[in-house]
């Protein structure tokens, strides 16, 4: 189970436990261990007994991109599109071939979701991106912090100090340390998606070749 205080809802939309999968939208925690927004994915997925859709995509025209980081990123996707060969998670990785291309591919994969699923992340453009999407969706959002071992939710005040937040982190982080994600959160069975459910998004938005674009 993953801890209450890592987990915030996004938005105040429902569940919609008729529709075809449970969405995990990868946006920082780009990795398939040791995650826990992946986990809760996979649990809601197995709750609703739904298959999971991880989606992964990479944007291209904001502040700061570089080749470095986006080769960086694209890299992850192959290792991670190899992991999860022949597996009942789809696995989809998108990658913007210019800047806007992949406007309304989020809102299209939700309009088919019970529930999505992403990243807590306090840094860069990311909690503004996340709340923005958030708002648009008709389904419930969810964000999970997978950023260290004390969830950023505990902490009840700002912290002027180093001296003060290192007295803070000995009481507090001693009851967070046994709550860790699982290693391999997809290792239990989980439904595999019917095929062609996606053919419509595919077709307007196609899955990243990774290995053309890393050459």
């Amino acid at each position: 189970m993953i801890p209450r205080s890592r987990l915030r809802s996004a938005n105040d939309r429902p569940v919609r436990g008729d529709r075809q999968f449970v969405l995990y939208w990868m946006v920082s925690a780009r990795r398939l261990g040791w995650n826990w927004g992946l986990q809760h994915a996979a649990e809601e997925a197995r709750r609703l007994d739904l298959p999971l859709v991880v989606f992964e995509p990479l944007r291209v025209g904001y502040r700061w991109a570089s080749v470095r980081f986006h080769r960086f990123v694209i890299e992850g996707m192959r290792d991670q599109r190899d992991a999860l060969r022949g597996s009942p998670v789809f696995y989809y990785p998108y990658v913007e071939p210019q800047h806007g291309a992949g406007r309304g591919l989020l809102e299209a994969l939700a309009a088919r979701s019970a529930l999505v699923v992403t990243d807590d992340f306090p840094a860069f453009f990311l909690p503004r991106m996340v709340s923005a999407a958030a708002d648009r969706l008709d389904v419930r959002a969810v964000a999970v912090d997978s950023n260290g071992l004390l969830p950023m939710a505990v902490p009840d005040r700002t912290f002027t100090t180093a001296y003060s937040f290192r007295r803070f982190l000995q009481k507090t982080l001693p009851d967070h340390l046994p709550d860790l994600p699982a290693p391999d959160p997809l290792k239990d069975d989980l439904r595999p998606l019917a095929e062609g459910t996606l053919a419509g998004v595919l077709a307007e938005w196609p899955m990243a070749d990774v290995d053309e674009l890393l050459g």
